[in-house]
């Protein structure tokens, strides 16, 4: 769990419960982690005592992309504030103590320099009064505005350096190498400190010259530049939600599902990957708040991984090589892919969503190409018999199949291509697309409605243009059909659909809805015997979305107010909820989690207007 995310596009910084740096990335927001695995700490030394932050009760608030924390511990009031400048790559720290007495702040630095703690160097710079580490191209330097008290570097193994740190007297070693950290000690009571980042020692210098000069003026620019992205919404989850998407978008564009490294415990993998499905969404979120020259970088990153086979892939590292994978390519044949086919489509979908809002045009004619090739491939990955899609992976990422979500998705983007094309003249391209989209939507009709339970089902299995097995498990994605336009939210077979969804898969206690019956995805201690699985944000945003459309206002903003009761007080959106406290579950913040609220609030509204 992170307690606050500071990122300017290229350097992002997480800090943990303790305002520890957990996560800093470099130079793309996802990757590289430089800390993975470890943590930077702070101290407070005051009249010969020592505690680290950990051992303090703390308050920590966010506003935009700047934290604030504040302790009070024996006889100190200590403030530090935090953000990562907008233009120049690096991390500043407003460092405040109010009390009587001798006081030395420590910082503790543990470098892991991409994402590997082996064949690092550290070293005292004298000219500038600062530590550096660094290997191959990424350097990083620590200083402050006053002078260092004291340093240390040595083998992180050996324990050197913590040891200095607790015992008040940093030894001075003036370099190390292998596995190393550092730490500087500041002995004032206000003063700023920084770690600057940089692709050589001359970066790092002058970007520490610079700061060194004047640290009050890239924070009150700072603050500034937030409160304009910010002040304009009155909703403080909604001004937060929108400063947390934009600080998970890399400068080249690709947008991370999380920057919380955590999650690494739990599948030895993070979240810090580009999710097609997960970029879009963030997409159509920051589009509906008018954020185009932005989304517009999104599109483009996305834009150069369509392929001549038209689709794209489950994940991408943000530097655009592929991500990790767990889809066979022997999942690969006839019948199937190792894709998620609504990873593509719902991409479609947002393009053609971002053409229409932004009136960009100019990236029509530069994305048609690609369009054609996703169109083209949507159209032609079905089933002649049934008119499905084959089988791809679900949106879950866990079953082979054809499934409700990816097939409603699927018919989105076919009739978004199609009105594109219509917008070039390209009519054949068009009848074919929009032929395709009618066949899709009769298909579902006639192959995943089950008559007998008045509802549509999850998914479907298909095999030589039949279907050979229907999986009925209630799942909140089935409410995709109404999301994605398939069907009207007031159709019969959608309502009973929705309310099943809704009486099986709310969560008693806590509330929120679960993805689906019977779900084990982190999974905490307790008793699950009437619990369906842990509350996620965006299925239940999903319900909330859907009842937005429908109409019933009353019953979508219970579910938004539902949402904004549950976030925590630094306003970062996890992806679960334990479902016994409401403790945030997983990785936190999840950028779908706040995209999905963005859209859920601005449906809500254009549903008042439209009943006003």
């Amino acid at each position: 769990m992170r307690s606050a995310l500071l990122s300017n596009g290229r350097l992002a910084v997480l800090l943990d419960g303790s305002f520890y740096i957990a996560d800093l990335y470099y130079p793309h927001v996802g990757r590289y982690n430089h800390s993975f695995g470890g943590r930077f700490k702070t101290g407070l030394w005051h009249n010969g005592k020592f505690t680290w932050l950990e051992s303090i009760p703390k308050r920590i608030e966010m506003e935009g992309l700047t934290a604030r924390m504040r302790v009070w511990w024996d006889g100190l009031e200590v403030e530090f504030f935090d953000f990562v400048d907008f233009n120049l790559d690096v991390y500043i720290r407003r460092v405040s103590i109010k009390g009587e007495g001798y006081v030395r702040v420590i910082f503790y630095h543990d470098f892991r320099i991409m994402e590997a703690p082996q064949a690092n160097t550290a070293f005292y710079h004298p000219e500038a009064d600062a530590v550096v580490h660094y290997k191959d191209r990424f350097w990083f330097l620590a200083g402050a505005s006053h002078p260092i008290y004291e340093y240390n570097v040595g083998r992180r193994d050996f324990g050197t350096v913590l040891r200095d740190c607790e015992d008040g007297t940093l030894e001075k070693t003036p370099i190390a190498q292998g596995s190393v950290d550092s730490a500087i000690s500041i002995a004032y009571p206000n003063f700023y400190y920084w770690i600057a980042a940089g692709q050589s020692l001359s970066d790092v210098l002058k970007i520490h010259k610079a700061v060194k000069t004047n640290p009050t003026y890239y924070e009150k620019r700072s603050v500034g530049y937030w409160k304009a992205v910010t002040t304009p919404y009155d909703d403080r989850l909604e001004a937060q939600s929108i400063a947390v998407l934009l600080g998970h978008i890399s400068e080249n564009g690709g947008v991370v599902a999380s920057l919380d490294s955590d999650i690494l415990k739990f599948n030895l993998d993070t979240y810090a990957y580009v999710w097609p499905r997960d970029a879009s969404i963030v997409a159509m979120a920051l589009d509906e708040y008018g954020f185009h020259a932005v989304t517009r970088r999104s599109f483009e990153f996305m834009l150069r991984h369509v392929g001549p086979e038209g689709y794209l892939f489950q994940k991408y590292n943000v530097d655009g090589t592929w991500g990790s994978t767990w889809h066979p390519w022997t999942a690969a044949g006839k019948n199937s892919l190792n894709i998620q086919e609504d990873e593509t489509a719902i991409f479609i979908y947002a393009l053609w969503r971002h053409i229409e809002k932004a009136k960009d045009f100019d990236l029509l004619k530069k994305a048609y190409p690609a369009i054609k090739a996703a169109a083209d491939f949507m159209a032609n990955f079905r089933d002649r018999e049934l008119g499905l899609p084959l089988q791809s992976f679900d949106l879950w990422e866990e079953r082979l199949g054809v499934h409700l979500y990816t097939t409603a998705a699927v018919y989105a983007a076919l009739k978004a291509a199609g009105k594109l094309a219509m917008m070039l003249g390209e009519e054949e391209d068009a009848s074919t697309w929009l032929a395709a989209a009618h066949a899709v939507k009769e298909a579902v009709s006639r192959y995943m409605f089950d008559e007998k339970l008045g509802r549509f089902v999850r998914s479907v299995k298909i095999e030589d243009g039949k279907v050979v097995e229907v999986d009925r498990v209630v799942d909140a994605s089935m409410i995709g059909v109404a999301l994605f336009e398939m069907f009207e939210p007031s159709d019969p077979r959608v309502v009973n659909t929705v309310k099943t969804v809704e009486e099986r898969l709310w969560v008693p206690k806590v509330g929120g809805l679960a993805r689906y019956e019977g779900d084990i995805y982190q999974r905490v201690p307790g008793d699950y015997g009437q619990i369906p699985g842990n509350p996620w944000i965006i299925t239940t945003l999903w319900l909330a979305e859907y009842y937005a459309i429908l109409g019933n206002i009353a019953k979508a903003t219970s579910l938004v107010k539902w949402v904004e009761a549950v976030s925590p007080p630094n306003y970062l959106l996890p992806e679960q909820l334990n479902p016994f406290d409401g403790s945030p579950v997983s990785v936190q913040p999840l950028a779908w989690s706040h995209a999905e609220y963005l859209l859920a609030k601005s449906l809500l509204k254009k549903t008042e207007v439209r009943k006003q």
